[in-house]
């Protein structure tokens, strides 16, 4: 009791051996970063990238287009202000998608990948729209102006007495993907999905890492003080 002891990995060592013990310092320091890499792994490997999703649904006589989520833009960069959207309350055009109010926005040329996917549609103008712009065109991304990278985005285009079939949406999903590796995921005649089950966050899933290990530790303790 006489020497300090560091909080850490020579403060465990200390407490589960003494001088007598058959296994080596080494050999514990060894075991328990073998174990702190395996959590490491564990843990980033449910870190997931972020989605963008936009949603086109039938709404009795309306269709709704319906965008949420945010979009990691620090691996490219916006090359203009543009504006994309000029009638102000988004539209649905060949290959190209305009979903929000906004009337300009940054462009990131090529930014899509593969790109938007919409050859069979009838361009429609939206008759009401709300919350910041995304326009897709081609392989061409526009985000809000000044977009902070991994921002979330909430935006509506309504298009008023119209059907999918009328406007040429043909039911399925598309995921695009930008040089970050985040979705954009577009899901047509498709309602939205039910709230997934309720699983460990990041933060769930590191405590129960630590409090294994630490099960670990003391069950190894105790063998020791009976032995």
């Amino acid at each position: 009791m006489g020497r300090a002891r560091n909080f850490g990995l020579g403060w465990i060592k200390d407490i589960l051996y003494t001088s007598n013990d058959t296994y080596s310092y080494e050999g514990m320091e060894m075991n328990l970063r073998d174990v702190g890499v395996g959590l490491i792994f564990f843990l980033g490997a449910n870190l997931a990238q972020a989605v963008y999703t936009i949603n086109i649904n039938q709404v009795g006589p309306d269709v709704v287009m319906s965008g949420s989520g945010s979009i990691n833009t620090s691996s490219f960069s916006s090359v203009g202000l543009i504006g994309p959207c000029l009638l102000g309350d988004g539209f649905i055009g060949t290959n190209a998608l305009c979903i929000g109010s906004d009337t300009n926005g940054d462009w990131y040329p090529g930014a899509l990948s593969p790109g938007i996917s919409l050859p069979s549609i009838v361009p429609t103008a939206g008759s009401s729209s709300s919350g910041p712009n995304v326009f897709l065109l081609g392989t061409e991304l526009y985000l809000p102006e000044n977009y902070v990278s991994a921002s979330p985005i909430v935006n509506q285009t309504t298009f008023a007495g119209t059907t999918l079939a009328a406007i040429g949406l043909n039911v399925g999903t598309q995921t695009l993907f930008v040089p970050s590796g985040d979705e954009i995921i577009i899901n047509v005649g498709l309602a939205p999905p039910a709230a997934p089950a309720s699983i460990p966050t990041l933060g769930e899933y590191a405590l129960l890492g630590l409090s294994s290990l630490l099960a670990i530790l003391g069950m190894v303790a105790m063998r020791r003080q009976r032995g």
